[in-house]
């Protein structure tokens, strides 16, 4: 009887063990989208180790293309910005005034992309507003 019981104690934090293990590595795999004004308003997000994703629009005349292969450029919300750069490979319709998302780490004055993606506008969007991007 003993046995048993031991054994059943064992069992639960064995799978309580794991459990945590799961919950952490997913946890720590999240990443949260934020806008631009948002992360400048939040302290927490400076130097706390995780991955950000921030979501802006790309500020009209702020895109250098350097000759490493990099670029720089703002991306703005609600009249905050955030100086980013980023290396790798440049969506097809990456320009001023699209909005885009990065995704890295951000210091507190430069975001450090690892990712960027651009949205596409969509069919259901005016003509007018297509015509603004081109």
């Amino acid at each position: 009887m003993k046995t048993r019981i031991k054994l059943k104690i064992l069992a639960f934090f064995i799978i309580a063990f794991f459990s945590f293990l799961i919950f952490k590595a997913v946890q720590s795999s999240l990443v949260y989208y934020q806008t631009v004004s948002e992360v400048l308003m939040n302290d927490e997000s400076i130097n706390s180790f995780r991955q950000l994703r921030v979501m802006g629009t790309v500020k009209d005349n702020s895109i250098v293309f350097n000759s490493n292969g990099s670029i720089e450029f703002k991306i703005e919300d609600s009249g905050k910005e955030i100086f980013v750069q980023y290396k790798g490979i440049i969506p097809d319709i990456f320009k001023d005034g699209v909005e885009a998302v990065v995704e890295g780490d951000f210091d507190g004055s430069i975001f450090t992309a690892k990712k960027l993606f651009a949205k596409c506008p969509t069919k259901y969007e005016d003509e007018e507003y297509r015509k603004e991007l081109n």
